[in-house]
């Protein structure tokens, strides 16, 4: 009796023993990652990334993130390239594929957003449609995203940019001289076109609804990071999915979460998110489908490389297949 007690708990030790191995590989060992640098702007596309953050996400997946806030776009995207951080989530794709055509060796992981109606032209009520802005004053930033949309809005009216006078302001700059009378059209986005709208006695000739997937953002590391740190990636896809669900499922304390980050309210942050499609892991599904059409990323990809290239940004073609990785978001299923 006394050697059957002794082996009864030898085994329950190696129960223990064993149960607890397993359990500091699913719980703690995953937790050892490491540090890893999120480069973002107060942007709504943004979001996502936030409530990942303030969920604890990141930390769920083992990923110690460190914030890194950039005052603009630009700096955004100087700090990914120079190493100061590892990722953003909000890389426009035409700006991937300028910086790939430059040189810069980039990966897309995962779409994160597409505008959908949160860029856009705003013109006085006498413009009836695009084919008016012939001859016209078009306040515009140019070699950016709101140029991009405009030369689209044109192509599907036949015409180009050439057709038109541009002036070269900034989307705030452009929502103001509207607003002062300087301009008659002006390309802008969210929360300027309202401003523009409302202010200037305008009207939305044309938004990026309009273009759907034109203005798509994405989850973009350097290739040479990626290479190196693919589980780290893994662990950023998987808390952005995690954060998506969140977000569909409890709108409300997620609008809290934002709202603090881009200092509104959370009734406006949920006002800012119908000008953009967040995409969810189905939608990214889908997305990574190749096909030359714009809902598919390889299709915007191909659309924002004949639009440089046609303005004379840049001299070379890029390939889609290898800025694009769909292995990260593929493993979830």
């Amino acid at each position: 009796m006394k050697k059957s007690t002794v082996i009864s708990s030898i085994i329950f030790l190696i129960i223990i023993v064993i149960g607890g191995y397993f359990f500091y590989q699913n719980n703690i060992a995953k937790k050892s990652l490491g540090k890893i640098n999120y480069g973002y702007e107060v942007w709504i596309g943004t979001f996502p990334y936030l409530v990942a953050y303030e969920k604890g996400y990141f930390k769920e997946q083992g990923l110690d993130v460190q914030l890194v806030k950039a005052e603009s776009y630009a700096q955004e995207i100087s700090d990914l390239l120079s190493g100061r951080t590892d990722f953003m989530g909000d890389f426009a794709l035409v700006d991937v594929v300028k910086n790939v055509s430059l040189g810069n060796k980039l990966k897309v992981v995962l779409s994160t957003d597409y505008s959908n109606g949160g860029d856009g032209i705003v013109a006085k009520k006498e413009i009836e449609n695009i084919s008016e802005l012939k001859g016209k004053k078009v306040a515009v930033e140019k070699d950016t995203l709101g140029e991009y949309l405009l030369y689209d809005a044109l192509k599907k009216n036949n015409m180009t940019l050439a057709d038109i006078s541009e002036v070269n302001l900034t989307a705030q700059e452009a929502a103001l001289a509207f607003i002062r009378g300087e301009v008659e059209v002006a390309v802008t986005y969210e929360p300027d076109l309202t401003l523009a709208v409302e202010k200037g006695d305008g009207w939305r000739l044309y938004t990026s609804a309009q273009s759907l997937g034109l203005i798509a953002d994405a989850l973009t590391f350097k290739a040479d990071f990626l290479a190196e740190n693919s589980e780290k990636v893994t662990a950023v896809v998987k808390a952005y999915t995690k954060a998506m669900d969140f977000i569909l499922t409890n709108p409300q304390e997620a609008y809290l979460i934002g709202a603090k980050y881009f200092n509104i309210t959370p009734v406006e942050l949920e006002k800012q998110l119908l000008g953009i499609k967040l995409m969810t892991k189905d939608d990214n599904l889908n997305a990574f489908f190749y096909k030359t059409s714009i809902d598919s990323l390889h299709g915007a990809i191909i659309q924002a490389n004949n639009f440089l290239l046609e303005k004379g940004t840049i001299k070379t073609k890029v390939d889609s297949t290898e800025i694009l990785d769909s292995s990260f978001i593929k493993s979830l299923n």
